[in-house]
């Protein structure tokens, strides 16, 4: 867990009570708007997972992720049969037992942590599956900031880290310091 992971949490299971209530208040009423709540309900669950349920290499990798839909950069996917250039990102989700959810473009794309290794790149993430026979790649259009490398120092010592590019460790590396 990183420092303010904790007071992250407490924010989420505060929120999570509120809406919840909200939601119980109108468990007969169809309109959007309690779909909406709904929906808020869902993120700020699986923002906890994001926390709490996933390795500390796949949560940089999502959290990049989330910067570069809040900043509207675009990702690329590279998996198999699958080949899909630079889009938007629409959603990014973790469920139960740690399955991760992302949809970008016309895919959604689906992993279970708990299967994969992870390889980090300035501009790309490598995701393998632990007897390596499958690969997926994701392309990002903005390279990992340094700020938001140097978070995640611990990600050094994680058995889930393949391989980090030499720029990455240094930027973690000075955090250290």
């Amino acid at each position: 867990m990183l420092d303010y992971d904790p007071k992250l949490l407490d924010s989420f299971e505060r929120l999570f009570k509120v809406i919840d209530q909200e939601v119980n208040n109108f468990k007969k009423v169809k309109l959007v708007y309690i779909e909406m709540i709904r929906q808020w309900e869902k993120e700020i669950r699986s923002y906890a997972r994001m926390i709490e349920d996933i390795s500390l290499p796949s949560r940089l990798i999502l959290e990049h992720i989330l910067e570069l839909k809040q900043n509207s950069g675009q990702m690329a996917v590279e998996a198999e049969n699958i080949n899909q250039g630079f889009a938007s990102i629409n959603n990014v989700e973790v469920e139960e037992f740690g399955v991760i959810k992302i949809s970008t473009g016309s895919i959604k794309l689906l992993w279970r942590d708990a299967d994969y290794n992870y390889l980090l790149y300035p501009d790309k993430a490598e995701l393998r599956t632990l007897d390596e026979k499958t690969v997926i790649r994701l392309f990002f259009s903005h390279n990992f900031g340094q700020q938001h490398i140097q978070r995640f120092a611990g990600i050094l010592t994680s058995p889930k880290l393949l391989y980090i590019h030499p720029d990455l460790k240094k930027f973690m590396e000075q955090k250290q310091v």
